[in-house]
């Protein structure tokens, strides 16, 4: 976008730290609402660390301010000012206080996963000595997972564990808020992995004050608004959706967590139509999730009419699967305007850009040819089916500058991908401990007519803008050029997902693979065996379908197909795909083959390696 963009308004991250918080700020929020509205609910807990549906465990204000105030009192005892206190318990009420607690004892919080199997104690192992943290916060039944990680990895030896449950509420009157300012770090935001080993994104109290602000307004959550989210409390988007946001416009959320989500998505549907849910957001393979499992009778009574706003964001966003939701449940009121889709990422604090609320998303057919040269050409009567690829609008930025720049940071006209920078008061000041990741902090776009004051940041994304919409292509880290062409590898698994309905949804990986020193395509996919056995596939009939949809759209063929066995693929704390990951799987001969399209495995691969990692 152009200079001609206004300036957003509000504090920038590098603005004084002599201001003071806004009213919005969480904490501020909480403590004037426990006040104001003491018996106002604040939160409903349905699932495993909850209740049912219709009879979850509620907390007003009141309860919630008390709650956090005794832990704050805790911490402030046991942790110096600005030291750094781990969040390692399961999603419910005992992470929300912890991680509250920490706002209002200015520990800097550090948001992370359990502890309770392979893949949380192995990220934990590499996160922890990285965060610099002393203390961690879990709950009773967390306790056991941690403290055997930490008896098992000597880098960890030392830790203290506080059990934030087993803190009086009388401590409460020792937890007032501290005085905090815009420009202290308030959290440690780990980014997924998706590109990259993770990263500790700092956010400040004005990140978290802009980003509120932003969010709300571009939702219209207020003080009637109920939240449901299932989303994990430690990714940007399941911290905003499930405390931030809400407590910034004095709403109610329904929170529940994502292993009970996935074992019964119908949960989360019936808990938006029991609490009159009006804003819920996930990546697309929650919307892949509800369709494919809740069916038949368990529509009949499901009424989702109340939802004003679905966002849609993590990943990419596919008008296929925003269609087949909708179609799916317009028996249930659901409303098509009501999908949001955004972009955002957790160096921002979250949103970058975001569609229009009550209005149906936009929906862009390209010419794929032109997009794989960098050129958003609109396809036309004239362009073959096969040409034509859906881009769905992000929407328009959320109060801040964004621009679009070539790799040398000049910015590039409207219809023309590049990668997508931005610049607010909700963006991050760095990484913690100076790390470099995904994102570039503190650089600025190189054409004079751009406004550079601020601190801009190169989000690692590549998208285009038109009509004042953003629309995103993919990763610069993932961009697959096979002869000289970009092809997107979103677009190259949606390809083989419509070609072989046997893969998992979401589940399949496209990456670049260097042979005797040429590109190649390689695709990994899970398989549903059940899915296999009754269409009857082979891997010759399976492969043939592949090969020949790859060619026919992207006029790229295929080096190797790799079916694997169901949670195979490496994933990121989000669920999105880890492609460098699983490059380095196939790499290493270390996926497991399917053995319902069985054949061998090749041994590891040896390779050159490309410049483009």
């Amino acid at each position: 976008m152009s200079a001609s963009l206004p300036e957003p308004s509000g504090a920038a991250a590098g603005d004084s730290a002599r201001s003071a918080l806004p009213p919005h700020h969480p904490v501020a929020r909480l403590r004037r609402l426990a006040q104001d509205r003491p018996h106002d609910i604040a939160y409903r807990f349905v699932g495993t660390r909850g209740g049912t549906v219709d009879e979850p465990l509620t907390w007003t204000y009141a309860e919630l301010d008390r709650r956090v105030r005794a832990v704050a009192a805790e911490l402030r005892s046991r942790c110096a000012p600005l030291s750094r206190a781990a969040l390692v318990c399961p999603q419910g009420p005992q992470y929300v206080t912890a991680f509250l607690a920490c706002l209002y004892a200015g520990v800097v919080a550090v948001p992370l996963c359990e502890a309770d199997s392979v893949w949380g104690a192995d990220r934990l192992s590499s996160v922890l000595p990285h965060a610099g943290v002393r203390v961690v916060l879990t709950d009773e039944a967390g306790e056991a997972d941690v403290r055997r990680l930490l008896a098992d990895d000597p880098r960890l030896a030392g830790y203290e564990v506080i059990r934030t449950d087993e803190v009086p509420d009388e401590r409460s009157g020792g937890g007032q808020p501290v005085d905090l300012l815009p420009g202290t770090v308030a959290y440690l935001q780990y980014t997924s992995g998706s590109t990259s080993a993770p990263r500790g994104v700092q956010i400040t109290h004005g990140n978290i004050a802009r980003a509120v602000a932003q969010v709300n307004a571009a939702f219209r959550v207020d003080r009637l608004s109920v939240a449901v989210s299932w989303l994990p409390l430690y990714h940007d988007l399941g911290l905003m959706l499930g405390v931030l946001g809400p407590l910034g416009a004095g709403a109610t959320c329904v929170l529940m967590g994502p292993t009970d989500f996935v074992r019964r998505p119908l949960t989360y549907l019936r808990a938006i139509d029991r609490w009159r849910g009006t804003i819920t957001s996930g990546p697309c393979f929650n919307l892949d999730l509800c369709v494919n499992r809740v069916r038949g009778a368990d529509l009949d009574d499901l009424d989702l009419s109340s939802l004003r706003v679905l966002g849609n964001g993590g990943e990419q966003v596919r008008a296929s699967t925003l269609r087949r939701f909708s179609e799916h449940f317009a028996r249930c009121g659901f409303h098509p305007e009501a999908h949001t889709p955004s972009y955002g990422l957790a160096e921002a604090t979250l949103v970058v850009t975001a569609a229009p609320v009550d209005e149906e998303p936009r929906v862009l057919p390209c010419d794929r040819e032109a997009l794989a040269r960098g050129h958003a050409v609109a396809a036309d009567t004239c362009t073959a089916p096969e040409q034509v690829v859906e881009l769905v609008s992000c929407g328009v930025p959320v109060d801040q500058r964004v621009c679009v720049t070539d790799p040398a940071g000049h910015v590039l006209p409207d219809r023309r991908v590049g990668e997508i920078w931005t610049c607010g008061g909700n963006v991050s000041p760095g990484y913690a401990g100076g790390a470099t990741g995904t994102g570039t902090f503190h650089d600025r776009p190189r054409d004079a007519g751009v406004d550079s004051d601020g601190a801009w940041l190169r989000t690692g994304d590549l998208g285009f803008l038109t009509d004042g919409h953003m629309y995103v292509t993919g990763r610069v880290k993932d961009v697959v050029i096979i002869n000289g062409r970009n092809h997107w590898p979103n677009d190259l698994e949606a390809t083989v997902g419509d070609a072989v309905p046997a893969f998992r949804p979401n589940r399949i990986s496209a990456f670049r693979f260097d042979v005797t020193g040429r590109e190649r395509l390689v695709m990994v996919a899970e398989v549903d065996p059940r899915a296999v056995r009754d269409a009857e596939l082979t891997d010759t009939s399976v492969e043939h379908a592949v090969r020949t949809a790859l060619m026919v759209k992207h006029g790229v063929e295929l080096h190797e197909l790799v079916p694997v066995q169901p949670g195979s693929l490496p994933l990121t704390s989000s669920g999105k795909l880890r492609r460098s990951a699983c490059r380095e799987a196939y790499e290493s001969g270390g996926l497991v083959r399917s053995a319902v399209l069985a054949q061998p495995l090749p041994e590891p691969r040896t390779h050159h390696r490309s410049s483009q990692q």
